[in-house]
């Protein structure tokens, strides 16, 4: 629909002390990521700006409130467009939350090696040290990250600082304590800045050229899970608002695992949150009051489903669990149709009944033996197997996803099948219920009831998220995933990260300590890359960026103030470190917008989706700079230069 990019000239190469140093306006590919990266800036921090995305052609708008939906709606036609287009898209799959952190700093990053190159640094030494400023930002998350228990307990303290609260294991907390709880309950050993200089180096490798798009990509973060306290520990009450960045979406997510909690059994506030038994279902026409979650799997109906809804919604259905399509040239994945095969009958069809009519019959018989009367399908429903369905008083639903068949197999007892044919009494299960939760006959519109289909103790919890204005449902719906994805994520780590820009003033801190170690060392003797410290100052203006960034869309400063906020705490931080009272952040972790002010344990980040938002971001970077490299000049790599990703 955009168009985001210019055409760029390209420019001459030059030779330099014996290496090969490309010109930066010869790297397109970098100059493109750095001016998509742009789009990124006002989706960042608490107060995100949607934008509205217009097509002169047909005329239609698009709202959008995240990176990875604008990338959706634009005209990407170069090469570096879809391979970011592609890197967002895996990780939101996997994530459904950190896009914006990612496309920035990726931007950022590239900016920092066109300056690079710029300044006539090898490619090699710019991948290599860039490589290790990535190794010496992740160990300082490492270093500076909070147990769930802990922020918890913070987070308890906040809301009631003049009573007793219960730690995470049930033990009484003094209120007062809690602050000093939440950065971790040991003081964490003091940084060793130099550690990672004899790290082995972390290969660049391209395993699959257009890439980023496996759910678990090979050198992906994966936090070690150490024996940990049952997820029942938590109090999911006191953790959700660490992590909802400022979202009100977040108390839907609480009240879906209270009702999971309840309707499993659980006693407590401690209870229960499982992220795929969630389901949303977005409906236009209704003011957003009406948002709420609802116990069960809330979906749309037709005009011509309805009515047998009214007929059935008093009664305890047997359902029947289909895999795939329901439709007579359905064939499931994998099956392979005989070749140069056609079938010859000797007998003449005088009834003009083709082979769908005889399949539609067949089924129909089979669900009105087995006395089925609602059907799940993962797929889609043949029109006329619906319609014959429904004037049999049979409900067929359509779309479910693969999550809601499992919840109704472990509810009602029924065995789900890749074909309607092979249903069986075994297959059917018992005790599905559907009743009425909105009726809109009354509005004309295409769909005229939201129904909801529910079984005893199911786990099922459907969101339901109302607008007066169709384009803001799915920005709705992005909210809430993302929430609930903060909480899971942070439920299956077990460690957080201190939010609202703190963990990337400790990650500044450790880069500058570590640059000063590089110098010292380069003035002793050679190093291997006498550029690093350069490449790293660079790395770390860009991490500077993105924070006073996040800072300045919160409202409460300027760009500037906030570059002003920032170098002041770096200072602090270096006397802090001194101090055996100080954590090593310098700081209380998790102020609430500005660095240094609001109360501490505000916010907090997801430990591994932060992790893997920086690894793809660098990722991204390397992979053009050494395409655009291989492009320009087609040298081979030399020897020392196994770093090189070859194309």
């Amino acid at each position: 629909m955009l168009s985001v990019f210019t055409r760029v000239a390209e420019q001459e190469t030059h030779t330099m002390s014996g290496s090969t140093i490309i010109n930066q306006k010869r790297h397109i590919g970098l100059q493109k990521l750095t001016a998509l990266s742009t789009l990124a800036h006002s989706f960042l921090g608490p107060d995100k700006r949607h934008k509205f995305i217009h097509d002169d052609e047909s005329g239609d708008s698009v709202l959008v409130c995240s990176c990875f939906r604008l990338l959706q709606h634009l005209d990407l036609s170069c090469s570096v467009s879809q391979l970011v287009s592609e890197t967002l898209r895996s990780h939101q799959k996997v994530y459904h939350t950190g896009t914006g952190c990612l496309l920035f700093l990726a931007g950022a990053w590239g900016s920092a090696a066109l300056e690079c190159l710029h300044r006539d640094v090898a490619v090699p030494h710019i991948v290599s040290a860039m490589s290790e400023g990535l190794e010496v930002c992740l160990d300082a998350c490492g270093r500076s990250s909070v147990s769930v228990e802990d922020a918890v307990c913070a987070l308890a303290g906040l809301e009631a600082p003049d009573s007793v609260t219960l730690g995470p294991r049930g033990s009484k907390v003094d209120p007062s304590q809690t602050a000093a709880l939440a950065p971790s309950s040991s003081p964490p050993e003091h940084p060793r800045t130099g550690m990672l200089l004899n790290r082995k180096q972390r290969k660049i490798k391209l395993t699959h050229s257009r890439h980023f798009c496996s759910d678990e990509p090979e050198n992906s973060i994966r936090v070690p899970l150490t024996p940990s306290p049952d997820p029942k520990d938590v109090d999911i009450s006191h953790l959700a608002p660490g992590v909802s960045h400022g979202s009100e979406i977040m108390k839907l997510v609480v009240e879906a695992s209270r009702m999971q909690s309840e309707n499993t059994g659980s006693v407590g506030c401690r209870g229960v949150f499982d992220v795929n038994k969630l389901i949303t279902c977005t409906l236009s026409g209704l003011s957003e009051d009406c948002t709420c979650v609802q116990l069960g799997c809330v979906v749309q109906l037709s005009d011509e489903q309805a009515s047998l809804v009214r007929v059935l919604q008093r009664q305890r259905l047997n359902v029947a669990l289909i895999n795939g399509d329901l439709g007579e040239s359905y064939h499931h994945l994998g099956f392979t149709k005989p070749a140069n095969v056609r079938l010859v009958s000797h007998e003449l069809d005088v009834t003009g009944r083709g082979k769908e009519d005889e399949w539609i019959d067949k089924v129909l018989t089979i669900l009105l033996t087995l006395d089925v009367n609602l059907v799940l399908v993962h797929g889609v429903v043949n029109e006329k197997m619906s319609q014959q369905c429904t004037e049999h008083s049979v409900l067929v639903i359509e779309r479910m996803k693969p999550a809601i068949l499992k919840d109704f197999a472990e509810t009602t007892g029924a065995v789900a099948v890749s074909y309607a044919t092979q249903l069986s009494r075994y297959c059917v299960g018992t005790g599905a219920r559907v009743s009425t939760w909105r009726d809109f006959s009354q509005n004309g519109g295409k769909t005229s009831m939201a129904v909801n289909v529910a079984a005893d103790h199911t786990k099922l919890v459907t969101a339901i998220l109302t607008s007066h204005v169709p384009a803001k449902l799915q920005a709705l719906d992005d909210q809430f995933w993302g929430c609930a994805y903060r909480l899971h994520h942070a439920l299956e780590d077990r460690k957080l990260l201190p939010g609202a820009g703190e963990v990337e003033v400790h990650c500044l801190h450790h880069l500058h300590k570590h640059i000063e170690v590089r110098r010292g060392q380069r003035q002793d003797k050679a190093t291997d890359n006498p550029y690093s410290d350069t490449v790293l100052q660079l790395m770390a203006d860009g991490l500077m960026d993105f924070t006073s960034t996040v800072m300045a869309n919160g409202g409460q400063c300027s760009k500037m103030e906030a570059w002003t906020a920032i170098r002041n705490r770096l200072q602090r931080l270096d006397g802090c470190l001194e101090a055996p009272q100080c954590d090593p952040a310098g700081v209380r972790l998790g102020s609430s917008h500005v660095l240094g002010d609001g109360p501490a344990g505000k916010i907090y980040d997801n430990y591994r989706v932060k992790m893997e938002a920086w690894r793809r971001a660098l990722d991204l970077v390397l992979l053009v700079l050494l395409t655009d490299t291989e492009i320009i000049t087609g040298m081979e790599p030399e020897p020392g230069e196994e770093n090189i990703m070859t194309l």
